[in-house]
């Protein structure tokens, strides 16, 4: 049984960077390289790039879960009630470290807020919609639906949402050398805090799951971080420098809590069985 589960990880994961990486690498790069795509063009193929975590899933789907129908699966995706607490908490989170970060950069460039951000009411439609569909519906399904429960069986709470925000964030490792202008140091330094501020987020949004196991959480939380990102018109390293930091330190914070939470929960348990 350890060892189908084994062989169905490491088979999703592997197809779903396949799938992500031949699109990124092949069909994008034959669109702006060989026919000179617009920039409208690439949205669209972006977005669909983006979807392969749910892709895979659904190729695969009869081979992870064949005890299970697609339906069932998403039913219970869906089924707990609102717990709009949660839902509260997350985004006061996710909002007030992009402040944070931002008041920060400010602190140590001496630039105010303002200068940072940009608001621009005839692209906020068009923000919402590509934001919307360009990570957090296309692939949450796969990350945090079927990839989250897995790696928690198999390695533990802390050690399982680790690996999950590596494998998340090395999925990216593309767009690290196509989609930014950065070389030598600086590349090294973009792809470190990348990796840190997407496995830290990645364990805070698994605690969060903890309160409501909910996909649409996953969904909110994961386009709330990248939507508020595109009001920022700054330096985007120093931006991502000050949100690994932030989210490291709220990532061992809350891990600490929610894991002296379960202690505690264990001792009732056992005490009460006596």
């Amino acid at each position: 049984m350890k060892k189908r589960k084994w062989s169905n990880i490491f088979t999703y994961v592997f197809t779903t960077y396949l799938l992500f990486w031949f699109m990124v690498l092949g069909v994008c790069g034959v669109a702006v390289f060989v026919f000179d795509a617009p920039q409208s063009v690439m949205k669209w193929l972006i977005a669909l790039s983006s979807w392969m975590p749910t892709v895979a899933l659904l190729i695969l789907f009869k081979r992870l879960e064949p005890n299970r129908t697609l339906k069932s699966f998403y039913k219970d995706l869906f089924s707990e009630k609102i717990n709009l607490k949660t839902l509260i908490f997350a985004t006061i989170i996710i909002v007030g470290i992009f402040f944070l970060s931002g008041l920060s950069i400010g602190l140590v460039k001496g630039l105010s807020l303002n200068t940072q951000l940009q608001f621009l009411a005839p692209a906020l439609l068009g923000n919402i919609f590509f934001t919307a569909i360009q990570g957090a519906s296309g692939e949450e399904s796969g990350w945090r639906g079927y990839l989250l429960p897995q790696m928690e069986k198999k390695y533990g709470f802390i050690k399982g949402n680790i690996f999950l925000g590596l494998i998340w964030a090395f999925w990216h490792a593309p767009l690290w050398f196509v989609s930014t202008s950065y070389s030598g140091l600086s590349l090294l330094l973009y792809i470190l805090v990348f990796i840190i501020g997407l496995v830290s987020f990645s364990m805070i949004m698994s605690i969060f799951m903890k309160q409501w196991r909910h996909l649409f959480l996953a969904f909110w939380m994961h386009f709330l971080f990248n939507f508020v990102l595109t009001f920022f018109i700054g330096e985007d390293l120093n931006l991502l420098i000050c949100i690994a930091i932030f989210y490291s330190v709220t990532a061992v914070i809350l891990t600490m809590i929610y894991m002296k939470k379960e202690k505690r929960n264990t001792v009732v348990l056992a005490s009460s069985s006596i």
